[in-house]
């Protein structure tokens, strides 16, 4: 009676790395999609230098070098839009859709614009020090898109 052919060494080897590798899917961003977290560790870093959004420049009048006051820019100004990344000023900048891309030295990365993305789905909410910042509401469009 034959024995039933076993599987050798090496293509055990090959198929157990092709199986380990096909479960190193994306990792998931653990980050938390606050303001505090990405005023900190993404804007100031990337946007509040020197020569463009901080205190000094203040590039396009806009301020970003610390929590509460790129909060109220970026949300009083409009360029943040509530639950609606998609139509954000913000992130069309961030991406350079259809605009010049900010920073425009480099870009950011994909994870840290997606993570911006949550923020604002979530309905960016203020969770810096102190009340959030007074900023006024965007007017509701009329049938004729003003």
């Amino acid at each position: 009676m034959k024995t039933p052919p076993t599987i050798g060494g090496p293509l055990v080897l090959a198929l157990a790395c092709l199986a380990t590798a096909a479960g190193c899917g994306e990792q998931t961003d653990t980050r938390p999609a606050t303001w505090s977290y990405i005023s900190t560790a993404i804007v100031q870093p990337s946007c509040a230098t020197a020569n463009c959004h901080s205190n000094l420049s203040q590039r396009s009048g806009v301020d970003l070098g610390e929590i509460r006051e790129g909060y109220a820019q970026l949300v009083g100004r409009h360029f943040v839009l509530s639950e609606r990344p998609q139509t954000s000023a913000l992130i069309a900048l961030l991406k350079g859709s259809g605009t010049r891309r900010m920073p425009p030295d480099f870009a950011l990365a994909d994870d840290d614009i997606d993570l911006i993305s949550r923020w604002i789905t979530n309905g960016a909410p203020y969770d810096g020090p102190g009340s959030a910042p007074v900023v006024p509401v965007p007017a509701p469009l009329t049938a004729g898109g003003n």
